[in-house]
C-alpha cells in the first residue's frame, strides 16, 4: 500500500528555501563555467587570490583584455570570455554585490584596452553594455 505524503505548507510570508544561499551562491555555477572553459587561468588565479571572487573576476577581466589586445587566443575562447561577463551581468540583476564586482573589476580592464573595448561593444549583452558605457563616460 502506498502512502501519500502530505505537501509541506509554509506559513504566509515565510522565506522559501533556495538551492543556494550565502555570499558566493550566485557565482557558484559561473565559477564552474570559468573553471571548465579557462582551466589554466582558473588554477593560477585561485592559487594567487584564494577564494576571493572579487579578485578572481578582476583578474579575469585583466586576462581577457590582455589576450584580446595581444590576439593570443582563438575567437571561440574569447567569445566564452564574453559569455562569462554576460552571465555576470544577468546575475547582477539579482545581486548588487555581483554588479559591483562586474563594474569595478573586469569591465574596468576592458575599458582601458581599445581593441577589447571595441569587441566588447559588439559581444556584450545589453545589460553588460550599459554597465560598460557608464564606465566610458
Amino acid at each position: 500500500m502506498i502512502k501519500m505524503m502530505k505537501k509541506l505548507e509554509l506559513p504566509a510570508g515565510a522565506p522559501r528555501p533556495s538551492s543556494g544561499s550565502g555570499p558566493t551562491a550566485p557565482l557558484q555555477t559561473l565559477n564552474q563555467y570559468l573553471e571548465r572553459n579557462f582551466p589554466d587561468f582558473f588554477a593560477e588565479a585561485r592559487f594567487q587570490v584564494g577564494d576571493d571572487d572579487y579578485f578572481l573576476y578582476a583578474r579575469f577581466g585583466q586576462y581577457l583584455a590582455r589576450i584580446i589586445e595581444q590576439q593570443r587566443l582563438h575567437r571561440d575562447k574569447i567569445n566564452r570570455g564574453f559569455t562569462v561577463l554576460n552571465r555576470m551581468a544577468r546575475i547582477s540583476a539579482r545581486s548588487p554585490r555581483v554588479r559591483e564586482m562586474l563594474v569595478s573589476g573586469p569591465l574596468e580592464y576592458i575599458v582601458d584596452a581599445p581593441r577589447a573595448l571595441e569587441l566588447a561593444r559588439k559581444r556584450l549583452s545589453p545589460v553588460a553594455r550599459t554597465y560598460l558605457e557608464s564606465l566610458c563616460e
